[in-house]
């Protein structure tokens, strides 16, 4: 009489490893996207139009957005990188509560662009990019944790001179104790 062969005698065996390690895996990986999305801001919350929203403990309405070429008289005062353009979204920001120690939360300023013919492009606050800018630029580029009462910021990006042509330009303002929602208001 014949022995079974390797593969019937671990046949149960390699069956509980094909669906095991798969599972596995599969766990893991959910675990590890549910963290990072969690602790980022990735799910937008739309503001309409000039309306003003709480979030994050404060008050928040984009007021104007204001664009400046690169070979304009501005934009070679501010010293733009050729092929550049200056978006400035001035933002008021009304501080509702505070935390503990009587600040004010931070938030985080990202220019995004979607619906164009390429991938979705987002941009920093330019207060915290590599380039900088030259020329009187604005007194607060970002939110305040010492600001108690309302106040505005001008957020500057440095962007493509494309950037926005037959596409949808949006200001997401993401504050961490909030992830991961962030609010995107539409610019014009």
């Amino acid at each position: 009489m014949r022995r079974p062969g390797w593969l019937r005698r671990n046949a149960l065996a390699l069956v509980a490893v094909a669906v095991l390690l798969p599972a596995t895996l599969a766990i893991t990986m959910a675990n590890q996207w549910s963290t990072y999305l969690t602790g980022s801001p990735s799910r937008p919350l739309d503001v309409a139009d000039g309306a003003t929203v709480e979030y994050g403990h404060s008050g928040w309405q984009v007021e104007k957005t204001d664009r400046v070429s690169g070979t304009s008289a501005a934009g070679q005062e501010r010293d733009l990188p050729a092929g550049t353009d200056l978006v400035i979204v001035t933002v008021r920001v009304d501080p509702i509560t505070f935390l503990e120690d009587g600040t004010a939360e931070l938030c985080t300023a990202r220019l995004e662009e979607d619906g164009g013919t390429g991938l979705p492009r987002s941009w920093g606050n330019a207060a915290g990019s590599p380039i900088s800018l030259d020329g009187p630029g604005p007194e607060l580029v970002s939110c305040s944790s010492e600001q108690r009462t309302p106040y505005t910021f001008d957020a500057e990006f440095v962007v493509p001179a494309d950037a926005g042509d037959g596409a949808t330009l949006s200001l997401g303002i993401a504050v961490p104790t909030e992830f991961p929602d962030y609010l995107r208001f539409t610019l014009d």
